[in-house]
């Protein structure tokens, strides 16, 4: 009777430590993302990365339709800015540092087909090389603006260039400044400075600020936020159990938050979502939980981005063609148009 009393208490406590880790989680934190049904259509766009015989040398997720592609080819870019379309993406993302081989993509996208698809810079001042000694300020500040002329000039004029209300829409990152460079960015005074500059010639910018990971409150960087006209988290990979199992409303419960304080500033927030996450093809020994690949979680995203975004309307994909990270939405042999198919199903307005 003694033994049959202690197995049965054994049992009961083996049951009780196999409980699920997840149904201890509080329901505030995991809850069903609730579906938001558009009546004007979103304003979607797609990070591109540059993809160089070098980088195809390394470990990838997927296997593109259009095999190990070189982007400077015009028919690629054509193709890609096919499907986009057909996929209710209206912008590219290209990310611009300085080099020129950046110039190269953006003339190759400037001298594709016509299309719907336009083109958005993503202005990157690593290469003006401020830092809290030599802050960007003088002639730095100078050759910044020169350049931002001459994207006036060369994209920003152009038809092929997304503007909203108008305004040519120019992400600046990065807006989170690493420790040793918190002073090298005046974003009070460097961002006025552009806008003038730009409204000189003619040209009325709309410029979102890009912090480059996610999970950050806003009032870190408030004074830097303030000087945007809109700000985006382009990542938001975690090392956070909880937030892997739970991302959805982990992520609903985070940009709430961001959408509440930037509101209050006068600043628009852009959601920022991808279809899928994992480095660990890349990097096996990465402590990034995989977010996998699943119609489920893309349209959840979906949902969340959309009861999130601000009044722009402005929904930011990470990415098109990310290969290396798993969060393409570029067809690929395995996963063909679906998640094409779900952005414009979602974003659009019946499409």
């Amino acid at each position: 009777m003694m033994k049959r009393i202690l197995y049965a208490l054994a049992f009961v406590v083996l049951a009780s430590n196999c409980k699920k880790e997840d149904d201890y989680m509080p329901t505030q934190f995991a809850y069903d993302i609730t579906p938001v049904t558009l009546t004007e259509d979103a304003h979607v766009g797609a990070y591109y990365y540059r993809y160089k015989a070098a980088d195809w040398g390394k470990k990838y997720t997927y296997q593109p339709e259009l095999g190990e592609y070189d982007a400077l080819q015009p028919d690629i870019m054509d193709r890609q800015r096919e499907w986009a379309r057909a996929g209710g993406v209206d912008f590219f993302i290209f990310n611009w540092n300085g080099n020129p081989d950046e110039d190269a993509l953006l003339n190759t996208f400037a001298s594709g087909s016509s299309s719907a698809v336009r083109m958005v810079i993503n202005y990157n001042t690593t290469h003006l090389g401020a830092t809290n000694t030599a802050p960007l300020s003088g002639a730095k500040l100078a050759t910044m603006i020169e350049e931002f002329k001459g994207f006036a000039s060369t994209h920003f004029s152009k038809d092929y260039y997304f503007k909203v209300d108008g305004q040519p829409v120019v992400l600046f990152s990065p807006l989170n400044m690493a420790s040793n460079r918190a002073e090298s960015i005046d974003f009070h005074t460097v961002i006025p400075a552009l806008r003038q500059a730009m409204d000189e010639i003619g040209v009325n910018l709309y410029i979102v600020g890009e912090i480059t990971s996610g999970w950050l409150p806003p009032q870190r960087y408030s004074k830097a936020i303030r000087a945007m006209d809109a700000i985006s988290l382009s990542n938001w990979a975690t090392e956070n159990y909880d937030r892997s199992v739970f991302f959805p409303s982990f992520i609903d419960q985070n940009w709430k938050h961001w959408n509440d304080s930037t509101a209050t500033w006068g600043v628009d927030f852009v959601p920022v979502i991808h279809p899928a996450y994992n480095d660990k093809v890349m990097n096996p020994a990465s402590k990034i939980y995989d977010l996998g690949q699943s119609t489920a979680f893309f349209t959840a995203m979906s949902h969340v981005a959309k009861g999130n975004m601000g009044d722009k309307r402005l929904i930011l994909i990470n990415s098109w063609n990310n290969f290396q990270l798993g969060t393409s939405m570029e067809p690929t042999k395995e996963y063909g148009t679906t998640y094409l198919d779900l952005t414009r199903s979602q974003f659009k307005v019946g499409k």
